[in-house]
């Protein structure tokens, strides 16, 4: 197990586990939000490639169509 945070709250997850899978597992919807891993933009066709790691600092925005 390792501790990271998510949206400055600790949560430990599995080694091993992706970014869709914190979102799936905190009932996030995966549509209309966007992912800030450590300060950088995560396209969203990589979240499921890439591996939480300890200390990760992992911060989730809801996208607003806005004029």
């Amino acid at each position: 197990m390792i501790n990271i945070l998510l949206n400055d709250e600790a949560v430990t997850v599995a080694v091993g586990t992706s970014l869709t899978q914190v979102l799936e597992r905190q009932t996030i919807a995966l549509n209309g939000v966007a992912l800030v891993l450590n300060a950088e933009v995560v396209p969203r066709s990589r979240w499921s490639h890439i591996m939480c790691q300890h200390d990760d600092k992992l911060e989730v925005f809801s996208v607003v169509a806005g004029g």
